[in-house]
C-alpha cells in the first residue's frame, strides 16, 4: 500500500514539472476545446498528438479500441507521424491493422463507421496478434516522440 501511494505521488509530481506531460496536458486540452479542436494545432503538434493517441490507445486496449475511438479519426497523421520518426515496425503493424479492418478503402472520419468495422470476432482475433507485436515496441515510440518533439521546438526545457 505504501509503494503504491508513494508511485502515485511520483507521478503526480511528473505530472508538474516534466516538459512532455506539460505538454501532452496542453495538447489535450486545446484539441477538446471546441473553440480550437484538432485542426487548430500545427502539423508538428497535429503528428505528435495523433502517435501519442495511437501508442496509448493501442496499449490501453489494442487497435480495435485505436479505431474504435476517436483517435482513430487522426489515422492519417499518425501514419505520416510514424513514417517521420522511422518507426517501420509501429508504421507496418498500423497498416496490417487497417488492412485488417478496412481492407483497401480508407479510415473513415465517422467514428459510428469504425466501430461497426472493428465489431467482429474474426477481426478481434487477428488485431489481438499484432497488439501483442506492438507491445514489444522495437521502435521505442517514447524515445521517438521526446527527440521528435524537441527537434521540432514542442516542448521547451528538456
Amino acid at each position: 500500500m505504501e509503494k503504491s501511494k508513494e508511485y502515485y505521488k511520483k507521478e503526480r509530481e511528473l505530472d508538474k514539472t516534466c516538459p512532455f506531460r506539460l505538454f501532452w496536458s496542453e495538447l489535450v486540452s486545446r484539441v477538446y476545446d471546441e473553440s480550437k479542436g484538432f485542426k487548430s494545432l500545427s502539423e508538428a503538434e497535429k503528428i505528435y498528438f495523433s502517435v501519442n493517441c495511437l501508442s496509448g490507445e493501442v496499449y490501453n486496449g489494442g487497435f480495435d479500441q485505436y479505431f474504435s475511438n476517436s483517435a482513430g479519426e487522426n489515422y492519417t497523421h499518425a501514419e505520416l507521424g510514424l513514417i517521420q520518426l522511422k518507426a517501420t515496425n509501429s508504421l507496418r503493424l498500423l497498416r496490417k491493422a487497417k488492412q485488417i479492418v478496412f481492407g483497401n478503402s480508407d479510415v473513415p472520419k465517422e467514428q459510428y463507421l469504425r466501430q461497426v468495422a472493428t465489431n467482429s470476432d474474426d477481426v478481434s482475433k487477428d488485431l489481438d496478434e499484432l497488439d501483442t507485436e506492438f507491445y514489444k515496441d522495437p521502435d521505442q515510440l517514447t524515445e521517438k516522440l521526446e527527440t521528435y518533439a524537441i527537434n521540432n521546438d514542442l516542448v521547451k526545457n528538456a
